[in-house]
C-alpha cells in the first residue's frame, strides 16, 4: 500500500516552500479599511440628517432640558463625526504602512482604528434616540 508521503528514494531533496501563515494580515488590513470607509460613509449620512424635523430650535420651538440628540447644534454630533473620520484616516495610514513594507506598524495602526471605531459605534448605540423626551 503506497504511503501519502514519498520515500527518500523518490525525493529530489529540495526543501519545499512553507506556507506563509501570515498571508491573511494584508487582507485583513485592507478589509478593515473598507469596513471603516463604510462606517464613515454611514456617519456622514447620519450627520447630514442629525435630528431633522425633531430638532428643537429649527422646526420645533427651542426648549432646554431634552437629550442632546434633539438639538442640531450639539457638540456631540461633531465629535462623533470627527471620531469616525480619525478612525478611517488611521485605517488608511495602516494600508499605506503595509504598502511601505512596515507590517508591524500597519497592524498597530489597524488595531488603533478598530478601537476608535468600536468607541464610535458604542457611543452611537448608547446615545438617546432622536426625538425622545
Amino acid at each position: 500500500m503506497p504511503s501519502a508521503s514519498p520515500s527518500w528514494r523518490e525525493s529530489d531533496f529540495r526543501q519545499r516552500d512553507a506556507k506563509n501563515r501570515r498571508r491573511w494580515i494584508p487582507r485583513g488590513i485592507g478589509a478593515w479599511a473598507f469596513v471603516s470607509l463604510l462606517l464613515l460613509l454611514n456617519e456622514q449620512r447620519r450627520d447630514s440628517v442629525r435630528c431633522d424635523q425633531d430638532c428643537y430650535g429649527t422646526y420645533r420651538t427651542y426648549e432646554a432640558g431634552h437629550p442632546w440628540t434633539n438639538y442640531d447644534d450639539s457638540w456631540q454630533w461633531d465629535a462623533q463625526n470627527v471620531l469616525m473620520t480619525i478612525a478611517f484616516l488611521v485605517a488608511i495610514a495602516g494600508v499605506v504602512s503595509l504598502l511601505m513594507q512596515r507590517r508591524q506598524r500597519a497592524v498597530h495602526l489597524t488595531l488603533v482604528s478598530i478601537v476608535l471605531s468600536a468607541v464610535f459605534v458604542s457611543w452611537v448605540q448608547l446615545s438617546p434616540p432622536v426625538g425622545s423626551d
